[in-house]
């Protein structure tokens, strides 16, 4: 089971029209993913976080700074080496980029191991579950994107089979936000989860006069409120708001969720393996989160690879609330046979295949 290789590789899709959140505007999606030669012909897959950059900075992290102390070794060592890789960031000052670099190298461990133990990672951490709950999530910005091309788009993935449902909000005046969800609402009915996310872009007072006009809606969640780096403030709309918070997808490693979860700043954990620290930190935090009676949702609006390793990890999760399953990011979804994440009362079914449940050749080659 020795780790013979490590190699990135970077997959760009581009979109026929822009589109928006309340921060970013876009016509092209970027993902690196990492690939993990073992022996025997093994390949196991990864994905790191690259969002809001070039995806140089987080290819040369996997390739010089981590690669080198994981060549060599055995699979059968993963949890050494995932704890060496954390290790290694204390003294670093490298931040994020590092943690979505050790993130891809863990997630293509783990699928390795999977595979050569002909087993799902799923099974590996100790499957709860072979169904997992799911949302749709979507729900952007568009040019000439009307209230009502939201709410039927909003009804098309009810259609589909979801019983909830993601849509963006405060990037657009708050009349006309409350507006949006009010259609989305009435367009679903009252049986469907309607969750928002505010991706970070509401002042406190913002926040809180949001999350008084969304309780009318019976929203689920209310997801990133406000900056991610402002806990305490999360936490002053968390004791006001008549909605649950979720958040923060964009931390990393069990520090940063041990504050937020001890500052009762989230009732939803909302993190994404690609990021936090693969499947292995995702564990952890999902732990920290049970102990403190907080639910676990995974982000995940990248490329198959991503999905996947945050179904095996919420498959595992005794707290879990849901997956996200974007509608929009889905790169390399069609690489994949037909039927794989099948949708069912809801819930998307775990793969039977080993490791993340992928077929790897069917995946991009240099």
């Amino acid at each position: 089971m020795k780790i013979e290789a490590i190699e990135t590789r970077v997959v760009r899709k581009a979109f026929a029209k822009a589109q928006w959140n309340p921060r970013t505007r876009w016509n092209e999606k970027v993902v690196v993913l990492v690939l993990l030669r073992a022996a025997g012909g093994l390949v196991g897959l990864g994905e790191a976080y690259c969002d809001g950059g070039a995806p140089d900075s987080v290819q040369a992290l996997v390739e010089r700074d981590f690669a080198p102390l994981v060549v060599g070794r055995s699979l059968l060592d993963l949890g050494a080496l995932s704890s060496s890789l954390r290790e290694t960031l204390v003294v670093s000052a490298k931040g994020g980029a590092a943690w979505a670099a050790l993130s891809a190298i863990d997630i293509a461990l783990w699928d390795a191991l999977g595979q050569a133990l002909g087993q799902p990672v799923a099974t590996l951490l100790g499957a709860q579950r072979r169904r997992v709950p799911a949302y749709a999530s979507a729900g952007l910005y568009g040019p000439g994107k009307t209230i009502d091309d939201l709410a039927a788009e909003m009804k098309g993935y009810v259609d589909l089979g979801f019983r909830g449902v993601k849509l963006k909000i405060a990037g657009a005046p708050f009349a006309v936000d409350i507006a949006r969800v009010a259609a989305v609402r009435a367009a679903v009915g009252p049986d469907v989860r309607v969750l928002v996310d505010a991706l970070y872009a509401l002042s406190v007072p913002e926040a809180m006069r949001m999350a008084r006009a969304l309780e009318a809606f019976d929203i689920g969640f209310l997801e990133a409120p406000v900056a991610p780096d402002d806990i305490p403030g999360l936490a002053r709309v968390a004791a006001a708001s008549p909605v649950p918070l979720a958040g923060n997808e964009f931390a990393y490693g069990l520090e940063t969720f041990t504050r937020l979860v001890e500052s009762n700043a989230v009732a939803v954990a909302h993190l994404d393996a690609i990021l936090c620290g693969g499947i292995s930190e995702g564990q952890r935090i999902a732990a920290l989160a049970a102990s403190r009676h907080v639910t676990v949702s995974f982000h995940a609006a990248s490329s198959v690879v991503c999905f996947a390793a945050n179904l095996q990890l919420a498959a595992a999760t005794p707290n879990l609330d849901s997956v996200e399953f974007h509608m929009l990011h889905r790169m390399l979804f069609d690489e994949l046979a037909q039927g794989r994440f099948a949708l069912v009362d809801g819930c998307v079914e775990l793969p039977a295949g080993p490791g993340l449940g992928l077929d790897n050749h069917l995946l991009p080659t240099p």
